[in-house]
Order: structure tokens, then sequence, then C-alpha cells
């Protein structure tokens, strides 16, 4: 019989085809079934027309505000969750979302999400129109490109376009755009007011630390062939924010935006001293820790390769989870001898966001902690 983390790696292999530069815990025993809808009356959600611009610049108007999306981007399925608090307004969803919501605790917190159609779209985000069609969506959340759009709107629906750019600019932008769809404009003021709170905490520790972090290479893919994240990348925002510095982006570094192919001998020249493994890939640490080919590396001798986590989506890109990969990165790249706040800050985070508290397995689960188990530092995120 395999073991429950083989399985949950079987299950992470099934996401391979994620998209690379693409984006989006925990608290006292026991789980709470949380709320699927806002509560009537909650402070701030409209009910009259709504009008939004989105990041191509095109006006969209409805009568009300929207009861049925779909979504293509990956992240933004468990965004709109975030922001609406449940998963009932969602209509639709690209696989990866799915897996991601089945393989993470986004399927524990809101089951009824596993029901959602998810055969909309292929792994370069071509529309499945006639599945959207069928779905009756008052809107398709979209990548702006003008490919991706044009044949969704052709067929009558509206479609809200989106871009990324790797910077926290664009999660802000996303949840005040879904925010104002939901008739729910104090959501996207309380969530960015948190993560300005905690991005300028963890710039505040940087800056006291000074220069001299350690190298980080984020691995987008490991099994089967080796992408890093390069300049443009929401990963390589987060390496700078912590106060590490990413050699794919250093002196040595790569031409190309986003998530670039390299090879080992690449990687063994520039010998980070951190490893992270991405959740668009079933790679872990011990994978690395077994392999002749990476035992010269800094991170391997040195035990200090990590999975990301994956909470209420994956933590690698960008998302309404940012300021808890911020102290997760920033803990292992500077550990300080003591316990995280993480799980603490984790607890406060899931409460707000999806009314709901996990338990300690929950927690561990979403930390990887039998796969980091034997990464160095990785006790200071243990239960108390």
């Amino acid at each position: 019989m395999s073991s429950p983390e083989a399985n949950r790696r079987s299950v992470l292999a099934a996401a391979l085809y994620g998209g690379g530069a693409l984006f989006l815990a925990s608290c006292a025993q026991g789980s709470t079934t949380p709320q699927s809808t806002p509560q009537p009356g909650t402070s701030g959600t409209a009910s009259g027309p709504v009008q939004v611009t989105d990041q191509r610049g095109t006006v969209l108007s409805f009568d009300r505000p929207v009861t049925r999306v779909v979504t293509i981007p990956m992240p933004t399925a468990s965004l709109l969750a975030a922001v609406d608090q449940g998963t009932s307004h969602l209509a639709g969803m690209h696989n990866a979302s799915w897996v991601a919501m089945r393989d993470g605790v986004m399927g524990t917190m809101y089951p009824d999400a596993l029901n959602i159609p998810h055969d909309i779209a292929t792994t370069d985000f071509t529309p499945n129109v006639e599945s959207i069609r069928a779905l009756n969506p008052d809107v398709v959340v979209q990548w702006s490109d003008a490919h991706l759009t044009a044949p969704l709107e052709q067929a009558g629906m509206k479609v809200l376009g989106i871009t990324n750019t790797g910077t926290q600019e664009d999660v802000d932008t996303w949840t005040s755009l879904f925010a104002t769809l939901l008739g729910r404009p104090d959501r996207a003021v309380q969530i960015k007011a948190r993560s300005d709170e905690k991005l300028k905490s963890i710039q505040a520790e940087a800056a006291a630390r000074g220069t001299g972090g350690p190298g980080i290479i984020y691995f987008n893919r490991f099994s089967g062939g080796l992408k890093v994240a390069g300049n443009g990348s929401y990963n390589d925002f987060y390496i700078k924010l912590v106060g590490g510095h990413n050699p794919a982006t250093g002196p040595q570094g790569l031409q190309g935006k986003g998530m670039v192919g390299v090879d080992v001998e690449q990687v063994l020249a520039w010998d980070p001293e951190v490893i992270l493994l991405g959740n668009f890939d079933e790679a872990m640490p011990a994978d690395l820790y077994g392999n002749p080919v990476w035992q010269s590396v800094s991170a391997v001798r040195s035990h200090r390769v990590y999975k990301v986590p994956l909470g209420g989506y994956r933590w690698d890109p960008p998302g309404q989870e940012s300021q808890l990969m911020w102290r997760w990165l920033s803990d292992i790249s500077f550990p300080s001898g003591d316990r995280s706040a993480l799980r603490d800050e984790t607890t406060d985070c899931f409460d707000f966001l999806y009314r709901y508290r996990l338990s300690a397995p929950e927690m561990d689960k979403i930390l990887w902690t039998e796969a980091n188990g034997a990464s160095a530092n990785y006790r200071q995120f243990d239960a108390s």
C-alpha cells in the first residue's frame, strides 16, 4: 500500500503542465465548516450596477454583482474564493486550479468546489468556447492576450482580461477587480491593507539585516527538464524581498523573462545556497539529497532544499497567501533558532481569507513537514 506522502506526490505529478510563470493556514485544533457564501448584509456588499475596467483597458458593465464566474488563469479560482469567502460563485476553472484544490486544503475547506467543471481550457489557456458557454457565465476571467480573449468575446461572452507582470501590484489589481465584480469592495480594501502591512514588516526585517543574503534558486520544473525563475518573475521578486539574491538574475544570470530552461551545469556553476522546489512538479528534497549529480551544490551539502508550501493555492506564484510565502522564505533563508511565527500568522490569515480553522495535521500538510523534515532548520515550523 502506498504511503500518504507517495499518494500526494502522485497527485502533484498530474499538475506538471501547470503554467510556468503563473501563479497564486492553520489554526487551533479541530476543523470547522466554513460559510461558503457571504452573510446577508455584509458591510460593503453592493447590489446595484457594477462597472470595472480590466487590465486591457476594456470597460465591462453589469446590471448587478456577478454570480457566475469562470476563471482560466490558474491562480484566479482560489483568489476569487478568498475574496468571496466561498466558491458558490465559481462556475468553472482551469484543470490545474482544480488539481491544486484537490491536492491542497481548498478542497477540504470547500468540498463542493471539487464538483465545479474544470475541463474548460487547454494547458496553454486556449478556451473551450462551447464548454464555457454551456456554463452560462456572467464573466470569464482570461489572460489578456488577444488570441485568448477573442474567441470568447466573439461567442458573445464578457471577458475580464488580466496580465501578469511578476509584481505584487498584479495581486492587488486582481483582488480589486474581483471584489468589485462580486459586489464586495470592502474585501479588496481589507485584503490589501493586511498584505501591505506584512510587506512592510518583511522589508524592514531585510533592511535591518543588510546585504549578504543567500543565493536562492527557485525551480518551477525539476523533473523532466529544469526551469528556474528568471527576470520578471514573482519568485525573483520575493527572493530579493526577503534579502536573498537570485543567481539566475545576477551578473551570471539568464537572458529572457519568466521561467527559463537551464542545464545541470549552469546550476552547478551558480552553486545556490538555498533551493526551492515548486508545486508544478512532483520533485521533493530527497530527490536531490539522494542524487550524486547534485552533491557538490551548497544547498544540497547543507540540506537547504525545500518544497514550497501548498495552501489554499500554491505559494510559489503571486496570490492571496503570498504574505505567508514571504514569512516562510524569510525564515528558511535567515533562521534565528527560535520557533517561527508562521503557524500563528497562517492561522490568522486563513481565518480572515476563508473563515476556516485548520487542524495541526492540515497545517503540516500545507508546509510539507514530512517531505521537508530532513532539511535544515525546518523544526522551527513544528507545532508547539
